[in-house]
This record gives C-alpha cells, sequence and structure tokens, in this order.
C-alpha cells in the first residue's frame, strides 16, 4: 500500500504547469525553426503567386504572445524590375480555435510604416478556406497626399464569384470601402487576365467626398489597375452645384507618383466654392467653366505642367491688394473697390509658375488685360494693360491734366501697368501709352486742325 504525501499532491498541477510551458516552448521553438527554413520559401512563393509579382521576406519569427512576425517584406514591381513597396513589419496573431474548429484564419495585424509608404495600418480578418473567401477591416492613417482625410476605417474583400454561367470561367471579386466623416467610397471589381496580365477592373460609387478644401458629390467612376497604373474613366461628379468630369491615372511603379489629368468644369457655382472652400478667403459669386490638363508627380511642384481655360461669368469678384495697388498707382479712389463680372482667359503651369498672354478682368468701368506670370511662392512679373472709363480719369489728380490725348475715341483711356513683387506686396510701375501713340494723337488733332483752317 502506497500513501501520498499531500505536498506531492499540490505539486502535480505545478509539474503539469511546468510541463505544459517546456511543451509550448518546444512548439513554438520548432515552429521558429520552421518558419525560418521552410516557411520563410513557401511563404515568398504563395505570396509570389497570389500578387502576380516578386515577393521578399527578411526575417519570419514567431511568439506566444505577439504572434507570427514578418520583418522587411519586399513587394516588387509588375514588371519585376525593382521592389515597390517595403514593410518594415508585418505583425499577424492567428486565432488556433477558429483555425481549428471553424476552418477559418481569423487575425489581427499591424504594418509598420515605410519611407515610401508611411500610412499606419491596422486590422482584423478571417480566411474561410472552404470558400477562398478572405475578408479584412482595416484602419489607416497618415496616408501620403490625402492627409485631410485623416484616419480612414474600411473593409477589402477577396472572393470567388458566384453563380456562374455555363462555360463562364471562375472570377476572383475585389470589393473595397472606405469610410470616415470625411468619405464615404465603395468599389467593386473583377481581377481578370487579359493576355497573360493581371488587371483590376470595375467602378466606384462615393456619395461624398469632402475636405476643409474641396467638396464633390455623387461620385461615379470606371477603375481600372493595369500593372501598376490607376486609372480612373469617365469619373462624373457634382461640385459646388456644377459639374465636374474627369479622366486621370496615376503610376504607382515611383515613391513620387506620375500623374495625368483631363478635368471639366461646368456651371459650378463660385458662391458656394468661397464659402465652403478654405482656399477662397472673401465672399464672391458668378458661374465657373473651365478645362484642366495636368502632368506631373505628386509632391514634385516644379515637375507639373498643364494648360486651362478659365470662364467665370456674372460674377461678383473681390477687390484684392492687387486690384486696390492699381487704384493707388493712378490716383483713383474708387478704382480700391472695383468689382468684376467677368473673368476669362488661357494659363499655362510650367517650373512651379502660372503663365498667361491675355488674361482679362472685366467691370463696367474698367478692363484688365494681363499677360506675364505668378509663382507658386506668391512672386509676380506681368504687365496689366488698362482701359478705363473717361469719368474715371476725371478723378485722377494727373492723368485728368492729359486726359484729351490719353482717351480713345469711345471714351476710355488706355494704359499700361507693370506689376513685380509679390501678390501681398506688389509693386506698380505706371505707363499711360506708349509715347509713340501720344504723339501719334497730337499728330492726328494738328492735321485735324490745318484742315479745318483749309
Amino acid at each position: 500500500m502506497y500513501i501520498i504525501c499531500p505536498m506531492r499532491r499540490k505539486n502535480i498541477p505545478l509539474s503539469l504547469l511546468i510541463i505544459l510551458a517546456c511543451l509550448t516552448v518546444l512548439v513554438f521553438s520548432l515552429l521558429n525553426i520552421f518558419l525560418c527554413t521552410m516557411g520563410k520559401p513557401i511563404l515568398q512563393e504563395k505570396l509570389t503567386v497570389i500578387l502576380k509579382r516578386k515577393v521578399e521576406i527578411g526575417a519570419l519569427s514567431c511568439s506566444t504572445f505577439k504572434g507570427i512576425a514578418i520583418k522587411d517584406l519586399m513587394i516588387w514591381n509588375v514588371t519585376n524590375e525593382h521592389p515597390l513597396y517595403h514593410f518594415k513589419e508585418l505583425k499577424i496573431r492567428p486565432s488556433i480555435k477558429a483555425l481549428i474548429f471553424e476552418k477559418n484564419l481569423r487575425f489581427r495585424s499591424e504594418l509598420s510604416p515605410t519611407k515610401n509608404f508611411k500610412a499606419k495600418i491596422d486590422a482584423t480578418g478571417t480566411y474561410n478556406f472552404r470558400t477562398s473567401d478572405l475578408l479584412i477591416k482595416y484602419r489607416l492613417r497618415d496616408v501620403p497626399y490625402i492627409e485631410d482625410f485623416r484616419t480612414l476605417y474600411g473593409t477589402i474583400r477577396l472572393h470567388k464569384k458566384l453563380h456562374l454561367k455555363k462555360g463562364e470561367a471562375s472570377t476572383d471579386l475585389l470589393d473595397i470601402t472606405i469610410t470616415s466623416p470625411n468619405v464615404l467610397l465603395v468599389a467593386k471589381s473583377s481581377i481578370v487576365n487579359n493576355r497573360g496580365k493581371t488587371e483590376i477592373r470595375g467602378k466606384i460609387i462615393a456619395p461624398f467626398i469632402k475636405t476643409d478644401k474641396y467638396q464633390f458629390i455623387g461620385i461615379n467612376s470606371e477603375v481600372a489597375l493595369v500593372g501598376d497604373k490607376l486609372y480612373f474613366y469617365h469619373l462624373t461628379a457634382e461640385l459646388y452645384k456644377g459639374a465636374f468630369q474627369m479622366d486621370s491615372y496615376i503610376d504607382l511603379d515611383n515613391p513620387m507618383p506620375p500623374f495625368s489629368v483631363n478635368a471639366n468644369i461646368n456651371n459650378m457655382d463660385v458662391y458656394e466654392f468661397s464659402t465652403k472652400s478654405s482656399l477662397v478667403k472673401k465672399e464672391v459669386s458668378g458661374a465657373c467653366n473651365a478645362n484642366i490638363k495636368l502632368k506631373g508627380a505628386i509632391g514634385v511642384t516644379n515637375a507639373l505642367y498643364g494648360k486651362s481655360w478659365v470662364e467665370i461669368k456674372n460674377a461678383n469678384l473681390w477687390e484684392s491688394t492687387l486690384f486696390k495697388g492699381i487704384g493707388t498707382a493712378l490716383f483713383i479712389p474708387n478704382l480700391k473697390e472695383m468689382v468684376f463680372t467677368d473673368a476669362f482667359g488661357a494659363l499655362q503651369i510650367k517650373n512651379s509658375r502660372f503663365y498667361t498672354d491675355n488674361f482679362k478682368l472685366v467691370s463696367k468701368e474698367m478692363e484688365l488685360a494681363i499677360k506675364g506670370n505668378l509663382g507658386f511662392d506668391d512672386t509676380v512679373d506681368a504687365t496689366i494693360k488698362i482701359r478705363l472709363r473717361k469719368e474715371l480719369i476725371q478723378e485722377s489728380a494727373w492723368l485728368s491734366k492729359i486726359s484729351s490725348i490719353l482717351l480713345e475715341s469711345a471714351g476710355w483711356f488706355i494704359g499700361n501697368i507693370k506689376v513685380t513683387g509679390t501678390t501681398r506686396d506688389p509693386v506698380f510701375t505706371v505707363t499711360p501709352v506708349g509715347i509713340g501713340n501720344i504723339l501719334n494723337k497730337v499728330k492726328k488733332t494738328i492735321e485735324k486742325a490745318i484742315d479745318g483752317l483749309r
């Protein structure tokens, strides 16, 4: 007969716990060895097949509490010429219970930012092995170039198309949603094989995209990801009660992505824009029509090149330091409060500057024809040809003295004003018509007088 000591009974649970801990450490050690030796190349191969591009993994490890960590994940561009995305660390914490009992892979993940992808991502997801259905819920923060959207939430679902027609090939579907107080967007697309190349094609619907700077309502667009180029076709939206249309593309195979935009604006309400956009600081009104063609690289202002035609009709355009300065230069007090009713002309964008050969601003009393350029740094180098009604000339202390030879036959004054400096602190140089024009007028006046004496 054996007698079990009470002390030994107490040690049994402790011994079992120690054995279990040792087995856990052993399992994870073996898993680490497997991940480092066999798991890494297997995962690289699987990701390469799924993404249709080369994938490299720096290190793979497993921890009891932190789950699986993938370090230095490199995803190459579609032609496998160079690495396109470099993720410092991807952490995945799978649910073993769901994997065993539900045949689902449940996981949480975090993606550390890198030099060419500074956004912070954390997500939860599931993968159903039976249906090959992947669902990811994510939170996206500090996204480059669209920081105004702040934190974005959404879902990504990759799944198989159901209810295939007879003879129809199996198709992978990709659905994406993006939500935040500033944006609500849904994208539905298909992953297709076009001559051996994988393409993603579909449609985007966005009830609204709003920031402090701009607001788009009712967005519809066809979208395609061909290689690393993202295309938007026939995009339409409401822009401040007007109609907005755009075709564009962006090449994601670059840390500073090249892009091209061709857009049209019809009957945009300038008052709505001025009261709801932080880009305009004073209330103005009118209807704006414009065509914009622009190309360059995101984040590189000196690479921008574009052409545009802008027209604002039935306007009430604000006074600015620039317009007030013209009144001061001509010694015409009322010119400081001039309101322009129409503005129109062609613009060119290059070398970080806006250029124009003949942009016009029109009011009842005055017309301005602007030729010159305005820099992104706010510097101005322009010549303004000005036409004033004679009533305004009479208000000028010195123009009124020579008004008889400055006026056109229709009763308008013509002169040139050179503008330099900045829009906030402009410098004006006034030239009331060329001296040749004055002499011609004097000559004609003398000839008329001679003819009258004959």
